[in-house]
């Protein structure tokens, strides 16, 4: 079963070798790698022709486009495998990370999206954040009523190409680089529950995310960013009057973003700041119109009568 595996990169200069020579080092052999550059310079590149050269496994698209979820559709056009699986040009690989997730599709027909484990490289969590996704046991998760538990990240996840063609491409107003910041990997796992595909949780078919990012050098604006995604994410499904989703809105509310104990106490760390972004991550979304047939916010120069607002509404945000 061939594997396409997608990787999109932005600035990452020499550090995506790392990533490249994880893959290329893989136990498993049938798969082809896409990777989309969207850098400025031309330090990506060289890097990607010196760790590739020679092996037409891999395949270079330069873009001068925009925004990771952009990236992820231009790499979904060029992939040729049933199955594709995307990871992080800071992540590296591990050796059997292509030969489970192939398994993995095999043992179970029905799903139609795995989400591997992100572990990340030893760090301080006092000095910053690395993002990742602990997978304590295989679960399978078949209702959206349940998606809060299918919640991988788009450093490791793998999904059917039919499954992908049942729902449509990668909403391009979420992720990297665009208006509403990130969560496009968890909005296309709600959209393949929705169409009646199962979302597999998988432990051993992890990646290693080096990504560390200071407090101070943009660690807290990731995380706020998050979250103003999610609450984004939640209204889009509430305005198309979609309730499978009010189950992961109060589990966050309740319990995930914010310590109501601390919030109670005046203690420090309480979330309150996320459960705030959350909300306004609400409240922007009424700015953008949604295609109710894709369930994806339109792009913004289909209606930049808004922009301003937009940009108005996020830069008011909770610090």
């Amino acid at each position: 079963m061939h594997v396409t595996v997608c990787i999109c990169t932005r600035n990452r200069g020499s550090a995506i070798a790392a990533t490249l020579r994880s893959l290329a080092a893989s136990s498993y052999k049938d798969f082809d790698a896409v990777i989309v550059d969207q850098s400025a310079a031309e330090d990506t590149e060289q890097a990607v022709h010196e760790v590739t050269a020679g092996d037409a496994r891999f395949s270079y698209w330069r873009s001068q486009t925009a925004g990771l979820s952009v990236a992820r559709n231009i790499a979904l056009a060029h992939a040729r495998g049933p199955i594709i699986a995307f990871t992080d040009d800071d992540c590296d690989v591990s050796p059997d990370w292509l030969a489970l997730l192939v398994e993995y599709f095999r043992a179970y027909p029905d799903v139609g999206e795995i989400c591997g484990e992100v572990r990340a490289i030893s760090y301080d969590p006092a000095a910053g954040h690395i993002p990742a996704f602990v997978v304590r046991s295989q679960e399978r998760i078949s209702s959206p009523w349940a998606f809060r538990r299918a919640r991988g990240i788009g450093a490791n996840m793998a999904f059917r190409q039919e499954s992908l063609r049942a729902v449509g491409p990668f909403d391009e107003l979420l992720g990297a680089g665009a208006p509403l910041y990130s969560y496009e990997d968890g909005d296309m796992t709600y959209r393949i529950l929705k169409a009646g595909y199962s979302v597999l949780n998988a432990p051993d078919a992890y990646v290693v995310h080096s990504g560390f990012r200071s407090w101070d050098g943009g660690g807290r604006a990731l995380m706020y960013h998050a979250y103003l995604a999610a609450g984004a994410l939640y209204m889009k499904y509430l305005r198309l009057g979609d309730l499978t989703i009010l189950p992961t809105i109060a589990h966050q509310w309740l319990g995930d973003c914010i310590s109501w104990k601390k919030l109670l106490m005046l203690r420090r760390g309480s979330g309150l700041a996320n459960f705030l972004y959350c909300a306004r991550g609400m409240r922007v979304s009424f700015q953008y119109q949604i295609d109710r047939r894709r369930r994806l916010y339109l792009p913004r120069e289909q209606h930049p009568h808004i922009a301003a607002k937009t940009s108005d509404a996020l830069a008011s945000g909770a610090e």
